[in-house]
């Protein structure tokens, strides 16, 4: 799943980031995630009136509940994972909720059929996985299969958002039934966002592949919209660690190396700090950073453990 290169209308309007990688396109048929663009829109500072008397502070947007916002000394607060009945953080009518009774049925078989017969792969840390609150997945990316495998292999309902080009033919109805949210990259695309952050706001979970593109999967840098999601849709973050992914299908294979192990590692999920303005490209850019820490942490953790088995077996 590769992130979205284009841009993403947020509640505030569209938006552009400068930063963002440049997503590369697809050869295969495969589930290709996007990352979202966060606003940037800079609160403007307060100019006194006329007369020396400075203007009433603007009133404060509701937060979800149970989620502490920020404080007026511009302290970031810890989010608090929302429940299912908070309210959308973000404008605009919400969109239909998903009926995840395909997941449910038809995740168990297609998982062990995947898993046993057509590659040779393991998921790990379902322990570390929460039920019952908002959550978003994000994994490191270096192979088309990274998506569709944390989507596999987690032991809960998660829905990708995927470029528009995939939902075409058989692929794309597929693509549909699952639940996967198709966003439109290169112009703004709102109705995404929305559909993002009311899953969040129903205590959904959501996956994402923040570095942008696939590449070395080392997570050496991500895309901002990782931070907006996780701070406007009041969650936590879940990293995952895809091992062997690339390995096990290089670029250019038509079918996945079964001799090869693949491993899909979930790690506990982390709170993000609410800044004091939430709409600030700087603010932003800081909870990404921190959130691509934790990540890069994570895959080095499973890495190392997984060089003492070697080591060990030797």
């Amino acid at each position: 799943m590769t992130a979205a290169d284009g841009r993403l209308d947020t509640p505030d309007g569209p938006v552009a980031d400068p930063v963002a990688g440049t997503g590369a396109p697809v050869e295969s048929a495969a589930v290709e995630s996007a990352a979202v663009e966060p606003a940037a829109v800079e609160s403007a500072p307060a100019t006194p009136a006329a007369g020396g008397v400075e203007p009433a502070p603007k009133a404060v947007e509701p937060t979800p509940s149970g989620v502490e916002s920020a404080t007026s000394g511009g302290r970031a607060e810890r989010v608090r994972p929302a429940t299912s009945a908070g309210a959308p953080a973000h404008r605009g009518a919400a969109s239909k909720p998903f009926n995840d009774i395909t997941h449910r049925v038809l995740k168990p078989p297609v998982r062990q059929v995947l898993n046993h017969l057509v590659m040779n792969v393991v998921h790990e840390g379902w322990e570390n996985v929460p039920h019952g609150e908002p959550l978003i997945f994000a994994g490191n990316h270096s192979s088309w299969m990274d998506g569709p495998l944390v989507v596999i292999e987690a032991p809960r309902t998660v829905r990708c958002l995927v470029k528009s080009e995939m939902y075409k033919g058989i692929l794309g109805r597929l693509l549909l039934f699952v639940g996967q949210i198709p966003i439109n990259r290169g112009r703004p695309d709102r109705d995404a966002l929305h559909t993002a952050l009311d899953e969040l706001s129903r205590g959904g979970a959501i996956g994402v592949f923040p570095e942008g593109t696939r590449g070395s999967g080392e997570m050496a840098a991500v895309q901002h919209g990782i931070a907006y999601l996780a701070v406007h849709g009041r969650c936590r973050v879940l990293p995952v660690a895809c091992i062997n992914t690339g390995a096990a299908l290089p670029r250019g294979a038509k079918w996945p190396r079964r001799s090869v192990k693949v491993r899909v590692v979930f790690g506990k999920p982390f709170e993000v700090e609410v800044p004091a303005n939430p709409r600030s490209r700087r603010a932003l850019a800081a909870v990404a950073e921190d959130i691509r820490v934790r990540l890069a942490d994570h895959l080095a953790t499973v890495r190392a453990g997984e060089s003492r088995d070697s080591s060990a077996a030797e």
